[in-house]
């Protein structure tokens, strides 16, 4: 195995926790071990999985990640990456000013890895990164030539990381689960969620409108529980509309939940020539 993929897997000193007992997990060879004598290879591609028993995501596959790898080398994500750098960058100068140690930022539903392998490239935060999908985090480790972000298969409705070790969560269109959020969070940390708006795709949304349950989308609710379940200290507001060429733009259209249950193939795309990507971005802090 590559050395380099191997030692990274030293960030996690402390901060992981053995899946099946909950003991501390530590480094040892080739592997993550508890001191009941549970083992965790780490995979050639530099990832681990902790996740007990087969699990799929419904609606995404390898083919699907792929897919979202392609659209996110498009470039039309890259400004709400960059803002989300931008937070987690403040945030990390202020940890590191306050007692000179790295901001430890845990990506929770990190997909085919694209938001964190930014962050871990664009500041100088500690990334370690979860998804339950196992084709998600294998192209993702697979494809990280920095080799700046631990990757971990990992159930997040029990993430298997130690309480109160974790500076930042970054939920990125992704389910939140507040609880284990607060759980993992050390005192005085953040989380950091992107949603869309009710402008994200509306091209595509408009063009399906015939076949969606609800052509119309807001993202109020979602707000109103984050507020409910954590202080929102901010939020920012970040447009992108962008030309896509057919190949990006057929990868847009087979990777987008919006269109998980629509008849693509019934609908005329060829005219669609720009694509509008809009998030809020929140952050937020348990009280």
């Amino acid at each position: 195995m590559d050395q380099r993929k191997l030692m990274r897997f030293t960030q996690g000193a402390g901060l992981l926790s053995c899946p099946v007992c909950g003991e501390p997990l530590l480094l040892e060879g080739t592997a993550l071990r508890c001191a009941a004598g549970h083992s965790f290879d780490i995979a050639r591609q530099g990832y681990v999985n902790l996740l007990a028993g087969a699990h799929r995501s419904q609606g995404y596959d390898r083919a699907s990640f792929e897919k979202r790898r392609q659209v996110f080398s498009s470039g039309i994500y890259d400004d709400i990456a960059q803002e989300v750098c931008r937070i987690v960058a403040d945030l990390a100068e202020g940890k590191t000013a306050e007692n000179d140690k790295p901001l430890r930022v845990l990506d929770a539903g990190c997909g085919e890895g694209y938001f964190a392998r930014t962050v871990a490239h664009k500041t100088a935060a500690q990334v370690a990164a979860f998804d339950i999908s196992k084709d998600s985090v294998q192209l993702a480790a697979g494809t990280d030539a920095d080799d700046g972000v631990i990757w971990f298969v990992a159930d997040l409705a029990a993430i298997p990381v130690r309480d109160h070790t974790i500076d930042c969560v970054l939920d990125i269109f992704s389910p939140a689960n507040y609880g284990e959020f607060r759980r993992v969070l050390a005192p005085g940390g953040f989380v950091v969620k992107a949603i869309p708006t009710e402008h994200h795709l509306h091209e595509l949304r408009e063009r399906a409108s015939d076949q969606l349950a609800h052509d119309d989308y807001s993202n109020t609710r979602v707000i109103e529980h984050f507020k409910e379940s954590c202080e929102l200290l901010a939020t920012r507001r970040v447009t992108r509309t962008q030309e896509l060429d057919p190949e990006a733009l057929d990868a847009l259209l087979a990777m987008t939940p919006l269109l998980f249950h629509v008849d693509r193939a019934a609908i005329d795309w060829s005219d669609v020539c720009e694509v509008t990507v809009e998030a809020d971005i929140l952050l937020g802090r348990f009280t």
